[in-house]
């Protein structure tokens, strides 16, 4: 019979424990969720649209600081690409000038290489033919 009772007293324990249990967690629970309640509706729409706005401005300065990174970037680019064109302009107009000039030589040098030799021509006694 004694051991009976230590059994009744020990699963008295247990349920006890267990109605304890269920119970400090249930105040646990609601003391959890009395803290961490949602606002009221009125707090809660404010909240949103407070966050929405800092999310929205955030994402305009992000797009603002990007656009003036682009346009110094394409700028930049667009300078530089002027500055390859103009040397590439002033060594082609180097090279025409360069051939001119030769050109203006060699044609001189003929033209004088001719007239030396149509001179020569010239000096000389023509012999008529049948003589």
């Amino acid at each position: 019979m004694c051991d009976e009772n230590q059994a009744d007293d020990q699963n008295q324990r247990k349920g006890l424990g267990k109605v304890l249990a269920f119970v400090l967690g249930g105040l646990f629970g609601s003391t959890l969720g009395i803290l961490f309640a949602p606002l009221a509706g009125k707090d809660t729409r404010e909240k949103i649209r407070n966050v929405s706005r800092d999310v929205k401005n955030r994402t305009i300065d992000t797009a603002n600081t990007a656009t003036a990174a682009t346009t110094e970037k394409v700028t930049d680019l667009v300078s530089k690409g002027k500055a390859r064109v103009n040397d590439a302009a002033e060594t082609v107009k180097s090279a025409v000038e360069a051939g001119k000039t030769a050109y203006s030589e060699k044609k001189s040098e003929i033209t004088d290489t001719l007239s030396g030799e149509n001179s020569e021509e010239e000096s000389k006694p023509t012999k008529k033919k049948g003589s």
